[in-house]
């Protein structure tokens, strides 16, 4: 059964993509804000390892009993406000009003000229004189209805920033010896940039939405870098409508990511009796992480880091021709990453274009 848990900070938290960050090499490290889905898939697996310590002699074995934990979807909540990243085909007009690229076949664009494999490209729109100059859209979000509305082809959808409810916070730190505690000399010096989501006006938490593990009596979990304390609540899942089919099958569609995904072709993912015309991503994300534990040559249990891997962002929207119907049984609600998808990658939903495309 899906259940959905919603996770309040109750001081700074720290995430960090998978930049370098050594000693004496890179010292500063960029925060990001909201995690990486995988980072919550490890929280709470470890969540239920803290309240169940008999059973983590098991972990990473094939009795693992975490193992059949699925992230199904992970989004903000504000109050009354579910919130997403805002799709990557809009562009904002200088307001809270954004407004959608449009979908053009490269071959009838005179003065046009492109390197895109694809036929298609994406265009500005006009917005008419004294329409002003529309801009790209980076760390926006929108919420639950006007995302819907999205979907369903609607234009103008309003946007929020994340600035509006998370303040970044710099930290200046140095390492200390683990064995006298104390600073050393040199080349310990640090800084890391932390994020405090708003816990007074328009208030901050993370929903996950997560099924094959029972974490019933959870209240508090151990979240990002310094192992900060989050509140955890049992939450009510949210639901995106699929678009309205009732119209027959479509052939022009959009999918949309609600989190970052990794595909085998970088940017391109593969879908069958599905194809891309073409898409509008932002920069490729380095996504590492550790495994659980394992043994070393002395009979200890450590974490190992995985593989790094290079995720599409979130919001990036993919114009494909097809069926409509079709994509929205396969994708709406469920993961199209190629890997690591039961970590809550991928997480996609198939929407119409925008009316005149």
């Amino acid at each position: 059964m899906s259940r959905a848990i919603k996770i309040s900070a109750l001081d700074t938290l720290f995430f960090r993509d998978g930049k370098p960050f050594s000693i004496g090499e890179e010292s500063w490290a960029e925060g990001l804000f909201p995690p990486y889905p995988s980072v919550l898939y490890g929280a709470l697996r470890a969540a239920y390892f803290s309240e169940n310590g008999n059973q983590f002699a098991k972990a990473g074995s094939d009795d693992d009993p975490t193992c059949e934990l699925e992230i199904t979807n992970v989004y903000l909540a504000s109050e009354e406000q579910r919130l997403f990243p805002l799709p990557l085909d809009c562009l904002k007009d200088g307001g809270e009003k954004c407004h959608h690229l449009k979908l053009e076949d490269q071959n009838n664009l005179d003065g046009v000229f492109s390197n895109n494999v694809k036929s298609c490209v994406l265009m500005a729109p006009d917005l008419g004189k004294g329409g002003g100059k529309l801009q790209d859209v980076k760390d926006m979000l929108c919420d639950g209805d006007q995302l819907n509305d999205y979907l369903d082809g609607k234009k103008n959808i309003r946007s929020y920033g994340l600035d509006d409810f998370v303040t970044p916070e710099p930290k200046v730190g140095i390492g200390r010896n683990r064995f006298t505690k104390s600073s050393s000399d040199t080349g310990m010096l640090y800084r890391i940039t932390m994020s405090r989501p708003s816990t007074m006006h328009n208030s901050l938490s993370i929903v996950v939405e997560y099924s094959g593990l029972d974490l019933q009596e959870i209240r508090f979990l151990k979240l990002g870098g310094e192992g900060k304390a989050v509140s955890c609540s049992h939450d009510q899942k949210v639901v995106i409508d699929s678009p309205d089919l009732k119209t027959g099958d479509e052939d022009l569609f959009k999918i949309y990511l609600t989190t970052p995904a990794i595909f085998k072709e970088g940017w391109y993912p593969t879908l069958d009796n599905i194809e891309i015309l073409t898409a509008a991503v932002g920069r490729p994300l380095p996504v590492g992480g550790f495994h659980m534990r394992s043994r070393d040559g002395d009979g200890r249990w450590r974490p190992y880091p995985k593989k790094l891997r290079y995720a599409v962002p979130a919001g990036s929207v993919y114009y494909c021709r097809g069926s409509m119907r079709d994509a929205a049984e396969r994708f709406h609600g469920a993961s199209i990453s190629e890997e690591r998808s039961e970590e809550g990658f991928g997480i996609a939903c198939v929407g119409r274009l925008s009316m005149g495309r």
